[in-house]
């Protein structure tokens, strides 16, 4: 099982072209949102170039499910062949159960619930830029952090890779390891 992790692409084509690197191997991917436009707050990214974005996804070879980002309007589901869903995604992968929120209207409690709630094993988000990997009872808390937009201290843009048994948040130019976490393989029986 290989799972590719990306959030808040924000239309830099180029910054997707680094990600599929580590991704096209992947047996699906998710997208915690903020896919197409780069939003009235941030700077537009070097390699903006949204239409091309869009046609890198329609025509992305691997199963690619989207969770809707606070810059995620109707009009990028205009320009996607692929479902943007709102507010989350849910799927079950390999006996893991999986959510995927984009972090921008959620509390920690909120996300403690649906964690206890659904019984799941990963909860994804994205919206903040910056990594993050934790635990939250036996669920693995995921954001990926920005493809393009890294608001790190070190500026670095990542992704986020579920395999053999570990998560890894990875830097997208280099694949070195930012975080990693290990989880139980085991599927989860209902």
């Amino acid at each position: 099982m290989k799972i590719g992790i990306i959030s808040d692409t924000h239309g830099d084509y180029r910054s997707w072209e680094k990600a599929w690197n580590f991704l096209n191997n992947a047996d699906v991917i998710f997208h915690a949102g903020d896919v197409l436009y780069h939003g009235p707050r941030n700077p537009i990214p070097e390699g903006y170039d949204p239409k091309k974005l869009s046609n890198a996804l329609n025509t992305c070879s691997i199963p690619l499910l989207i969770a809707q980002g606070n810059c995620d309007a109707h009009v990028d589901q205009m320009m996607l062949d692929i479902p943007i869903q709102t507010p989350y995604v849910f799927s079950i992968i390999y006996g893991k159960r999986f959510m995927i929120q984009h972090g921008h209207n959620i509390s920690d409690e909120d996300i403690h619930n649906l964690v206890r709630r659904y019984k799941l094993d990963f909860f994804i988000t994205g919206h903040t830029h910056i990594p993050l990997l934790k635990k939250i009872d036996s669920c693995i808390l995921i954001n990926p952090g920005s493809t393009s937009l890294s608001k790190r201290e070190d500026k670095i843009n990542s992704l986020g890779l579920i395999e053999d048994g570990t998560v890894r948040i990875i830097d997208v130019e280099t694949g070195e390891n930012i975080l990693s976490l290990n989880f139980n393989v085991t599927p989860h029986i209902p």
